[in-house]
């Protein structure tokens, strides 16, 4: 009688935690990155990293999952003269003081994208304006990405698209993202 009590009881449990609906996942942000590449028409590319990133991977209803990422862009570094992050920050580039945030939300998407990589389409929140983008998720290298290895996001955005018209006889229209995401260990139970 007691055997088949505790069989029971594990038998709920199992099945309770295969029924279990999935979690949010949030980012690690001492293991994630954001980076961009503003374009010189002369000399190359001007590297630049915003110190933090956040985000979650969110459970939709219907199986998909869902994106958001925010970073500060107050909390820029650009790796080219004083001139180019004086400019970065101003009211004619990313106007950092009016708008600190730059967010991204993902369009829902299924789970296995994460391990064979694909377009990520979704809402870019840039100075004010939103905008749809597409960025590109990288194939994964490991078995459980944003835990055994990074989530990578590529990008292109076009600047005008945002309202970043000027120095235009020095910058390109082009600016391209690079995301490096690490997810948190998930809590114990």
């Amino acid at each position: 009688m007691i055997r088949s009590w505790l069989g029971a009881l594990c038998l709920a449990g199992l099945v309770g935690m295969a029924m279990a609906a999935p979690t949010r996942e949030s980012f690690d942000p001492a293991r994630s990155a954001a980076s961009f590449g503003v374009k010189l028409r002369l000399s190359g590319d001007v590297p630049g990293t915003f110190r933090r990133i956040e985000g979650e991977l969110e459970p939709e209803a219907d199986g998909r999952w869902r994106v958001l990422v925010r970073v500060d862009a107050r909390d820029l570094d650009l790796d080219g003269p004083g001139w180019m992050l004086r400019s970065t920050r101003s009211k004619s580039f990313l106007d950092v003081e009016r708008h600190p945030e730059i967010s991204f939300t993902s369009e829902p998407f299924a789970r296995e994208l994460l391990m064979g990589g694909g377009p990520l389409k979704g809402q870019l929140d840039l100075r004010g304006l939103s905008r749809t983008v597409t960025f590109t998720l990288a194939p994964s290298a490991c078995k459980r990405p944003g835990h055994g290895c990074d989530i990578r996001v590529l990008g292109v955005v076009s600047r005008r698209r945002f309202g970043m018209t000027s120095q235009r006889m020095w910058l390109r229209d082009e600016v391209a993202f690079d995301f490096k995401v690490r997810l948190r260990k998930p809590a114990a139970p």
